[in-house]
């Protein structure tokens, strides 16, 4: 009954307090946010408590979707800040600020090699790694805009919308990440 429903209308039922109308909306794109929130913060059990803190703050606020911009853009807007927010309160908490996150999520690896063979995977796991810590020495909103770019395929007019800027800020903010991210796993190259 509710599979048929738009996205508009499964928000609007859930704002009626409509569960089961809910769980079909968080069924569609529950896995497409876990992966961003997964690449963007580089650890699986982190995403997952992220994820259900996210669609909890859907569900809250269900009742403010309007269809102007596309639900699958205000669900990438709501993810995109509480990403943010979250790595900058953890910057600030001298328990995470030790801790050097260098795990390499499949889609980083990927990103470095489609194809590894054994007597490479090592050397391709250090190199995404490499790519991993680059990504997340970026600036917050450099590093969203990349992963959503190169991750999860979105346009530059969908980032926009998703860091409610600019197109011409987004181009920005990719051009220097990419930039500095260039430099940094140059530098780190020569080591």
């Amino acid at each position: 009954m509710h599979e048929q429903r738009t996205d508009f209308e499964l928000l609007k039922a859930a704002s009626g307090k409509d569960a089961g109308a809910f769980r079909v909306f968080m069924a569609r794109y529950q896995e497409r946010v876990y992966g961003l929130v997964c690449r963007f913060t580089g650890d699986r059990e982190t995403a997952r408590d992220l994820v259900q803190d996210i669609f909890l703050k859907v569900y809250r606020a269900a009742g403010s979707y309007t269809p102007d911009a596309g639900a699958f853009t205000w669900l990438y807007r709501i993810t995109a800040n509480h990403c943010i927010n979250f790595l900058q309160s953890r910057k600030k908490d001298p328990l995470y600020a030790a801790e050097e996150d260098t795990a390499a999520t499949p889609a980083v690896l990927s990103a470095v090699s489609r194809t590894a063979t054994q007597e490479t995977s090592l050397e391709q796991q250090e190199r995404a790694r490499m790519v991993r810590r680059a990504l997340d020495s970026l600036p917050l909103r450099q590093k969203m805009a990349i992963t959503l770019l190169r991750f999860e395929g979105l346009g530059y007019k969908e980032i926009a919308q998703v860091l409610e800027c600019s197109v011409s800020a987004v181009e920005s903010l990719i051009f220097r990440g990419m930039e500095a991210l260039k430099k940094l796993v140059a530098k780190e190259l020569e080591k």
